[in-house]
Order: C-alpha cells, then structure tokens, then sequence
C-alpha cells in the first residue's frame, strides 16, 4: 500500500511543470509546519540549545528557520521523487558548482578523492550532478531488509547513476574503485556508532563517523569537504568543492584520524549554524545511543564525556 502510494505520487509529480511542483512542495511543507506540533518544538529546542551553548547569535529568527527547514525539506523529497524525469540538462541548469578545480587537483595524484558531506542542502541531487559532469561517483547505503520506505528510497537513488555499495559488505568494491582513481562519497554527520570518534559535535558529546578519516588516511586519497545550498525557493543549488583536510604532523594513525575528524566536524559545524534553515534536524542526532558500552569505556578510560576527542575502535 505505501509503496504504491508512493509510486503513484512520483507519477502525478513528474507530471507537474517545475514551477507547480515547487509550489506544491513548498505548501506541503508549510502544513507539516503547522500540524506536527510536537515535532516542531522538538526542534526549536534542539536548535536553541545548540545556538545557546555556541554563544551564537541565530542567523534568523527560530521560528523562520524551522519554518524554512519543513519546506526546504518537503521540497527535497519532491525532487526525489520527480527523479525519474530528471534529464542531464537539468542537472546542468540546477546546479552552479565552485571549487571543481579542487576535485580536478586532487584526482591528479591518481588516488582516489573521499568527499565528506554533511545532511545539508540536498546531498541526494547534488551526487547525480557530480555524475553528470563525468566523474566517477561511488557511495555507501544501508541496505534495507524489511521491504519499507527505505527500499523505495533507494529505488529512486539509482536514477542518480551512483555507483551504490552495500554498506555492511561493499567495502572491498569501494575500495576498488578508490583504486581506478574514482571518487567516494561519504555522508559525515551520522552516528559513528561504538567503533567511531567521539568529540563535540554541535555543542554535543557524540560518536561521528570514522570513515572519512580512515579511509583517507588508509589509501592515500584526499578527503574533501563538500556541501551544497538551495537557491531561494526554487529547485536550484549551489554547490562547493573546497580544499582537502591537512594534517600538521605526522602521527599514529589513530591520533591521525581523530585529529582530522575533529577539523571535518569543526567545518560541518560552522557551516550548519550559518544555514540551520538547509540542516537536517528531523532525524534526532543527539539522542543516547549505545550507552551501556558508553558507561563500561567511561570506566575503564576515564573520559568519555566532554574533553579530549578519542578514537573507540
């Protein structure tokens, strides 16, 4: 039933000219605003703690910039599903890119380039553009078992042309395509779960991923930050190529790796205070996980809770 509620969404969608859909998206987002209200104060709390902690002033008023979170996202999911009628001179119309040469340079040295991502802007659509401008573009996803929303999300991401990889066992293909000089792409703001970095994340003591850094550090390959903005209230983005990450010095690679975890998410969190309007804050990043193991290492190590970032694998 979901499913083929989805798919005859998709349908009626494509159908629409872009102007129409925006519109239908962006009001679809307004009335999510109004109705979830208890969603709703979940986030203004969420964002005026983190801003509050920051000492940061918020960039726009709270209730605009979850206002304009409802929509922007409700309009991400529009474009989602309008996949299926999405041609490669669209992509070339939708997205203005700055920084390619950043990526060119990179992929010069012959080993690969990781890019780190957070949820922000539309990370989704903004893969299929780096397909369409020739490169070869590589991911990780979670492969579903119960046949839900998941699986039908990934039905739609395979008109991106990402070469996707099963995330519990693609590793050795992945690593395959560093190899041929391809690019991988990884999404850095996720639980990195008990074998991840813990450190300060948006002014919270969380696990963050180790990939990034790992992987990086691991090939040889440069670790690139990369994100991407909506253009005002149309389907249309700007997207940014900037510098690989750097280390200082030489060191272990453990120390390695949190040190240039901790530079990815000092970048993803500036960028995040500067457009919480474009940040994904319905997923709940911030919620006690895995805190039994959390309590045993807190024993055993002695810090665990707010001081020196560490390494847990």
């Amino acid at each position: 039933m979901i499913r083929r509620t989805i798919f005859s969404a998709s349908n009626l969608l494509c159908r629409l000219p872009e102007k129409y859909a925006a519109i239908f998206a962006a009001s679809v987002g307004l009335a999510a605003y109004n109705l979830a209200i208890t969603e709703r104060n979940k986030i203004f709390d969420k964002i005026d703690r983190i801003y509050n902690r920051a000492n940061t002033d918020l960039p726009m008023p709270l209730e605009q910039i979850v206002k304009r979170a409802y929509i922007h996202f409700a309009m991400v999911l529009v474009e989602l599903l309008r996949y299926p009628i999405l041609t490669s001179e669209d992509l070339n119309k939708k997205f203005a890119f700055t920084g390619l040469e950043n990526l060119n340079t990179s992929l010069s040295k012959n080993k690969g380039v990781i890019l780190a991502l957070p949820h922000l802007g539309n990370w989704e659509y903004l893969g299929a553009a780096i397909v369409n401008k020739g490169y070869k573009l590589n991911s990780f996803y979670l492969a579903q078992k119960d046949g839900g929303i998941g699986e039908i999300l990934d039905h739609f991401r395979t008109y991106s042309k990402i070469v996707l990889h099963d995330r519990d066992r693609g590793g050795i293909a992945a690593l395959r395509a560093l190899k041929k000089n391809q690019i991988l792409g990884m999404i850095a703001d996720q639980d990195g779960n008990k074998n991840g970095i813990y450190t300060d994340f948006l002014r919270h003591w969380v696990s963050v991923p180790a990939g990034p850094a790992n992987w990086s550090l691991k090939t040889g390959a440069d670790l690139l930050p990369l994100y991407s903005l909506r253009k005002k209230m149309s389907f249309n983005y700007d997207a940014f190529f900037l510098r690989p990450f750097e280390d200082e010095r030489e060191a272990p690679l453990a120390e390695m790796a949190v040190s240039r975890t901790v530079k990815m998410c000092n970048w993803m969190e500036d960028l995040i205070l500067r457009y919480p309007h474009q940040y994904l804050w319905f997923y709940d990043r911030f919620k006690a996980r895995h805190e039994a193991w959390t309590t045993s290492e807190l024993n055993s190590k002695e810090q665990m809770c707010h001081g020196t970032a560490r390494y847990t694998a």
